[in-house]
């Protein structure tokens, strides 16, 4: 549904807003085949457009509303952060704590780094891990968190501690682990009580079992071969790093919230300290762009991502998951904010009309964001189509074949950072099949002379080319990669059977 807009207030909203958002979004969705979308849009304290567009699912005509449920993925940081600057605040827990105050059993194989972060550090991304680093642990996996988390203390962070930015899942966990020894109370029931519960987040999910009986909820998308693919469900993990379900009609709620310093219905829920704490820039990201092609100072707080935008301060966190997109942002000063949901991951409208609908109320003279980028990904793609073509020519005329057979690959392998992988023959396939993931495969086949291909068949872990160490004419071991996506590092493996 519109909100209807009425009075002088009306004639604030622009006419962006008023007159073009509609199509813009249903033009956005036939381009990038986007089957459902919902935003809202919130501003001095009201909502002024609140709608869902397009289905739940490709081919079925349930139709997306602003109560339809959609996963959320990394916007669950914003949950987690403020809760606990609200701990901080309440006088629980001093962010500035020592990580293993509160928790002693994580153990790190780098003593240093043991002893020194903080919670501030892993809740604003300075702890040294780079970004995603061990990312393949938790993504799709059936290992319990405590061997996730020894296996990850195991990893050597990549940076000095508070000197980069790295983007750490596994940091966000550590966080959600903090909860019950701080409160008494685990993150899942943290988060409700403090901040669902009273402002009344009703069609907000944290919990696992609730999705069960949970009606009006999206599926998952992606575009393959130019065509609309409906996703396999996901294992439901939510976790404080990510997985929460929710809706724009809640979502409006906890922006308007937080744009009214706390308060919610005249009750003071959120203490102001901690909404200035958690959106203070502790790390540098560095530069980014905008949808304007520029670039603009961009630093984190503790589950914020804040932007020096035109004069403006933008407090924002995106979310990415295999089959959804979705973005939350907003600009404290003029009271405005804006969030938007996809079920689908193959597209930039999270990114383009957040900027759109910014410029229209800061009076920003903007093109046509959705055109201009429409424009560059074919310009793009027909570059690379070309490349691509003369790519596969010289690939062809210079192919090397595997330096030995197939089936030498075949039998277990041990990663210490992962555990057990296992290269089998199905039929005329050689498959990889992991441990820890036991939906996941990857087709095997010659690259060239020392790699193999290995084709997922998960596309959130894509398609990577495999290094082999070969001696002797043997296979010693080989690099596990997957795709960047799910984190950029590889694993060595070495055989042994």
């Amino acid at each position: 549904m519109i909100i209807a807009i009425i009075g002088s207030f009306a004639q604030s909203i622009p006419p962006f807003v008023t007159d073009s958002l509609d199509n813009y979004i249903k033009l956005a969705m036939q381009s990038w085949k986007i089957p459902g979308v919902a935003v809202c849009i919130v501003k001095d304290g009201q909502v002024i457009y609140e709608k869902g567009l397009g289905v739940i699912e490709w081919g079925k005509k349930e139709s997306v509303n602003e109560q339809t449920l959609f996963p959320i993925a990394s916007i669950t940081k914003t949950f987690t952060g403020t809760a606990l600057a609200m701990l901080e605040a309440e006088g629980k827990v001093s962010l500035n704590d020592q990580l293993t105050k509160w928790l002693p059993s994580f153990k790190m194989k780098d003593k240093l780094y043991e002893e020194q972060i903080t919670l501030t550090d892993i809740l604003s991304h300075r702890s040294g891990w780079k970004t995603f680093q061990g990312d393949l642990l938790n993504t799709e996996s059936s290992m319990d968190k405590s061997t996730m988390l020894e296996k990850f203390g195991q990893l050597q962070p990549a940076y000095p501690i508070r000197t980069r930015f790295g983007y750490s899942n596994f940091g966000y966990m550590l966080a959600g682990e903090v909860f019950k020894p701080i409160s008494g109370n685990d993150w899942a029931h943290s988060v409700r009580s403090l901040i669902l519960e009273p402002l009344k987040m009703q069609r907000t999910i944290i919990y696992p079992d609730q999705l069960a009986t949970a009606t009006n909820i999206t599926s998952k998308h992606t575009v393959k071969n130019d065509t609309i693919v409906v996703l396999k469900p996901d294992k439901v993990d939510i976790q404080s790093y990510g997985g929460i379900y929710s809706t724009v009609h809640d979502l409006a709620t906890w922006m308007n919230t937080l744009l009214n310093k706390g308060i919610c219905n005249g009750e003071n829920i959120i203490p102001e300290k901690a909404i200035n704490k958690m959106w203070t820039s502790h790390t540098i990201i560095g530069k980014g762009r905008a949808a304007d092609r520029q670039f603009y100072l961009k630093t984190y707080g503790l589950g914020w991502e804040i932007m020096q935008y035109n004069g403006y301060e933008v407090i924002q966190h995106g979310g990415a998951y295999s089959g959804v997109l979705t973005m939350i942002g907003m600009i404290p000063s003029i009271n405005l904010g804006i969030a938007i949901l996809t079920n689908s991951d193959d597209h930039m409208l999270q990114e383009i009309l957040k900027w759109q609908v910014f410029d229209a109320f800061i009076n920003r003279q903007a093109p046509n964001y959705l055109k201009s980028i429409i424009e560059y990904q074919q310009k793009k793609k027909a570059a690379e189509q070309v490349a691509k073509q003369s790519s596969e020519t010289t690939k062809n005329l210079t192919k090397e074949s595997l330096a030995i057979p197939m089936e030498q690959l075949t039998g277990t392998y041990l990663c210490d950072a992962y555990g057990k992988c296992f290269i089998n023959k199905k039929g005329a396939i050689y498959v990889l099949t992991l441990e820890y993931h036991p939906q996941l495969e990857g087709a095997l086949s010659p690259h060239s002379k020392n790699q193999i291909t290995c084709t997922y068949n998960h596309p959130m872990f894509g398609q990577t080319n495999l290094p082999l160490t070969i001696e002797n004419n043997k296979v010693k071991g080989f690099t596990l990669f997957v795709d960047p996506f799910v984190e950029a590092d590889g694993y060595e493996f070495h055989k042994i059977e």
